[in-house]
């Protein structure tokens, strides 16, 4: 996600407000779970891009790998292209369609389409920079032997990006990535784990910055998915490429 022009720092009072929603977020992950758990373990390969078209108008992708338990072989293609319109420095509307390609061992392919639209809001502050996405997607649930499965999601992001030089504006060095991400079903929830919580996302990050347009990191993320009978947790090792283009 791209980060706009810098704005006026928050008051104390508003960074603990916000810092304590993502902590109360990713705190569901050590929630006491009654129901049956299995854990997994994967690896997620991905890039995150921002082409700037013009002042106003942009364009924003994402590609990613994701491997199966134990990377076993590749589960998961997904490819997210979108147009963003840079309404105001911070600020940030985007809309586009995504493609997710389902590969189970010893199962038919599946494919699942999407539509989707977000608002991005991103600040930079005297030891970082954060920013929270809001994100609707309407999503068609490709199913073997019946009709496509329609259902709405709402998610949303928080992340925070603190070099560890603390040097602001942040231009080059190493930096840690902390964010969350909740997922809300909001539609078509008997069909899916009967449940309006999906899934959490937690992950923390190691990262270096190459240039002002693009960083590289590695990193933890814990995937807590709720399922009709029970949950599933996947440790997974990320490694992710963001760049920041212009025409």
């Amino acid at each position: 996600m791209s980060t706009l022009a810098a704005t006026a720092a928050p008051s104390p009072r508003a960074l603990l407000r916000g810092a304590a929603a993502l902590l109360v977020a990713a705190s569901m992950l050590a929630a006491p779970r009654a129901i049956a758990s299995d854990d997994e373990q994967s690896g997620w390969l991905a890039w995150f891009n921002n082409t700037a078209l013009t002042p106003d108008f942009g364009l924003i992708s994402d590609v990613q790998v994701r491997s199966r338990d134990e990377w076993t072989g590749v589960r998961n293609l997904l490819v997210r292209p979108g147009l963003s319109w840079f309404a105001a420095p911070g600020h940030t509307f985007s809309a586009g369609y995504a493609y997710i390609g389902t590969y189970p061992e010893g199962a038919p392919t599946a494919t699942e389409h999407r539509t989707w639209q977000q608002y991005v809001f991103s600040r930079a502050l005297s030891f970082g920079s954060v920013s929270q996405r809001l994100r609707l997607e309407q999503r068609f649930i490709g199913r073997n032997g019946a009709d496509d499965l329609y259902s709405d999601r709402l998610r949303w992001f928080g992340r925070a990006v603190l070099p560890l030089d603390g040097a602001m504006p942040f231009r080059h060095g190493a930096f840690v990535a902390l964010q969350n991400e909740v997922f809300l079903n909001l539609s078509a929830r008997d069909e899916l784990n009967a449940r309006t919580l999906d899934q959490n996302r937690a992950y923390v990050a190691l990262g270096w910055r190459l240039n002002p347009t693009t960083d590289v990191e590695i990193g933890y993320l814990n995937q807590w998915t709720q399922r009709r009978n029970g949950d599933t947790v996947n440790h997974i090792l990320q490694v992710a490429l963001y760049t920041q283009l212009s025409r």
